[in-house]
């Protein structure tokens, strides 16, 4: 066989014989078709986007061929391509929010008990809950409308009547302020529901108020400032007041401290909660030495006679009590 190119015939129906290539013409333009090699698995062609075949494009993109280790074809089925638009989205996705904190759930905060206003008492009590309830969702409850609204839905009884005249007051043209503002709608149920002084009220609870000495101070403290909050009294009426509240076994430590009993109410407070902590830590370390000690006999003398008794000694007794009480003596 020569090593020359072989010529090639035209036929006038546009079929090209030769043997080493095959031409087509179509449209004065000859393109010579090479025989694509044979690949391990048949490849479907790669799906891409539409573009303008220009002289200029076609010369600037490289064309990517297909080989077969490609991901992006399954090798079990070669007909199904594995990855989607969907799948490189959320891998993208995913990529951009990794580096990004976690995001919280939601609190689930609960909803304030029901104020009926037959105990003033609770009326403190209930406006804690919807303060709470207002600082756990702050972006549910803006306005000062929205909280004497969502206040006015958890009451009954007497409360919701003089809630209800108040409502259809407004339909009448009376316009009531503390309707549209959270302070005076506080203030008011105040007035009309909550303890009649509490000035004083506060004062009395705080003068009998006396901690229990096998207690915490924590049930002292909690309800000395709950008290102390409702007065405006000074650093050493506070002081004094405190000083005299708590057991003797805090009040001796604290009468013998180098500069004398604190001035000021902070002081105090700070010195009398370590004083309490140093008692409990204390009789914590004392109960566990004394449940760790071995267990002594609440008869020393008699086990000591008992120990050295074998069981034949029993056995005597035993068979002299039987035997007199056989045979009695006259």
């Amino acid at each position: 066989m020569s090593n020359s190119i072989h010529s090639t015939t035209v036929s006038p129906a546009g079929v090209v014989s030769g043997r080493s290539r095959t031409t087509l013409c179509w449209n004065k333009r000859v393109q010579f078709l090479t025989p694509r090699p044979r690949l391990l698995h048949p490849q479907p062609p790669l799906r891409s986007q539409p573009t303008s075949l220009t002289s200029d494009s076609m010369s600037s993109q490289p064309v990517i061929p297909i080989i077969e280790s490609n991901p992006f074809i399954s090798q079990s089925n070669p007909s199904v391509h594995l990855p989607s638009a969907n799948i490189i989205n959320t891998i993208h996705h995913l990529s951009n929010t990794l580096g990004q904190p976690p995001v919280a759930p939601p609190v689930k905060v609960r909803v304030p008990d029901v104020f009926d206003g037959t105990d003033p008492y609770q009326l403190h009590h209930f406006l804690f809950q919807c303060r709470f309830y207002f600082r756990s969702g702050p972006t549910l409850l803006k306005s000062d409308v929205d909280k004497v609204n969502f206040a006015m839905t958890y009451v009954s009884g007497v409360v919701q009547d003089w809630l209800q005249v108040a409502l259809e007051q407004e339909d009448q043209g009376v316009h009531h302020v503390w309707l549209y503002s959270w302070p005076s709608f506080v203030k008011k149920m105040h007035t009309y529901f909550g303890i009649p002084d509490v000035a004083t009220e506060s004062a009395h609870s705080l003068d009998h108020l006396h901690m229990n000495p096998d207690d915490q101070i924590a049930i002292y403290n909690i309800a000395f400032l709950q008290y102390s909050a409702q007065l405006q009294w000074t650093e050493s009426a506070l002081c004094h007041r405190y000083y005299s509240g708590l057991p003797d076994r805090i009040q001796n430590i604290i009468s013998t401290c180098e500069g004398g009993k604190p001035s000021t109410f902070q002081t105090i407070y700070s010195t009398a909660i370590s004083i309490d902590n140093h008692f409990w830590e204390r009789k914590c370390k004392s109960e566990r030495a004394l449940h760790s000690a071995p267990q002594r006999s609440l008869y020393p003398e008699c086990s000591e006679s008992v120990s050295h008794l074998s069981i034949s000694d029993f056995d005597s007794d035993i068979d002299a009590s039987e035997s007199s009480d056989i045979y009695p003596t006259w």
